[in-house]
């Protein structure tokens, strides 16, 4: 450091802080930029792993919603026709409507879903 900063006007001077500086370069440690390297690919490693965990979540999203969806036409199917289950035992003609509302939000989440879903596959192709 102090060689470093060290300025005379005579060209010795400059001489000893140019060897400084070689000096210097050449004590720098040549597996820094390898170690820091493997660590960002590790960390893009980590990124797409998570991005395949959401996208499989997305995928369960999915297949609850249709099965919420059919279960609900199920009944809905049932209330109509009038028979009698364990689920359309205690509604009535009334409560289709809102059964009818709840297939349709249904539909619209499950579409959303694919969307997000197909989004993610593209993203994670390229």
């Amino acid at each position: 450091m102090v060689f470093g900063n060290y300025e005379q006007k005579d060209t010795s001077g400059q001489a000893v802080k140019e060897q400084v500086q070689k000096l210097c370069d050449n004590m720098k440690n040549p597996y820094f930029n390898i170690f820091h390297w493997c660590k960002g690919e590790l960390f893009d490693i980590e990124a797409v792993n998570n991005a395949i965990d959401v996208k499989d979540k997305i995928q369960q999203s999915i297949e609850k919603a249709e099965k919420k969806k059919r279960s609900t036409q199920g009944d809905l199917d049932n209330l109509t026709t009038g028979r009698k289950t364990v689920k359309t035992m205690f509604k009535s003609q009334n409560d289709a409507g809102a059964m009818v509302n709840k297939i349709e939000t249904v539909d619209k989440e499950i579409e959303s879903l694919n969307q997000l879903y197909d989004l993610i596959t593209i993203y994670l192709g390229e």
